[in-house]
């Protein structure tokens, strides 16, 4: 699926990343963790093409797309559903919805509206006067109706309270069920422990650690979050 072989990337002279090699298959949900600064949202960012300068390799379904534009990686399905979110803060709910529908994708706003029942209650509200989580809620149904092949997700629980991020944390899971592969950023290892299929975590743009989910328990790896995670 998503095949990442020895990037380094740079800003001017600034080396960023430092030979990160990493997969993620068809149905998993792999993380990316790390203390900020640490390099998880510049590795987003270099696969999308936002990165000035990368070095090494990046295919995705077997073909290469190191040094395409933006939108051409966009087009191939793969899609961010970014920090900030990025939604229309003057358009209503359903008209960011409308906006974002792509023909030929499976995900209609009535599949939307099923799995994001609160957007349904929303959707003549502006996106500007939503809450937090009800943001990140639109963000991700909008990306859903971009029918991605693949799902970024950066730091979807920030600044949320428990009970939305226990929301996003089903809404995520859901997703994974219907076979979208998700590369998940978050420093939130509640959400990590019962979603993810492998983990990796970065320090200083390097890779550290990487384990199974299986493996996420043991001594090692809990040795491991205590050095380099905010536990």
């Amino acid at each position: 699926m998503l095949v990442v072989s020895h990037i380094n990337s740079y800003y001017d002279k600034s080396h960023i990343l430092h030979d990160l090699s990493f997969c993620v298959k068809q149905g998993e949900l792999v993380t990316l963790l790390g203390r900020n600064g640490a390099g998880k949202s510049t590795t987003l960012h270099s696969i999308l093409g936002l990165v000035p300068r990368v070095d090494g390799d990046i295919s995705f379904n077997g073909n290469s797309i190191l040094g395409l534009h933006t939108h051409e990686i966009a087009s191939k399905g793969i899609c961010l559903i970014p920090e900030q979110r990025d939604i229309f803060q003057i358009l209503t709910v359903e008209e960011n919805l409308q906006l974002s529908v792509k023909k030929g994708s499976p995900w209609e706003i009535k599949d939307i509206y099923r799995l994001f029942p609160r957007l349904e209650e929303r959707k003549k509200n502006g996106g500007g006067q939503l809450s937090g989580g009800e943001q990140q809620m639109l963000a991700m149904a909008r990306a859903l109706l971009n029918n991605p092949k693949i799902l970024f997700c950066d730091e979807p629980s920030e600044g949320l309270a428990p009970v939305i991020v226990k929301e996003i944390v089903d809404i995520l899971r859901e997703i994974k069920k219907s076979g979208i592969p998700i590369l998940l950023v978050e420093q939130n290892l509640r959400v990590c422990e019962v979603l993810a299929d492998r983990h990796y975590i970065l320090e200083q743009g390097q890779f550290v650690y990487e384990c199974s989910q299986a493996d996420f328990f043991s001594e090692e790896a809990e040795k491991m979050k205590t050095k380099y995670l905010e536990v």
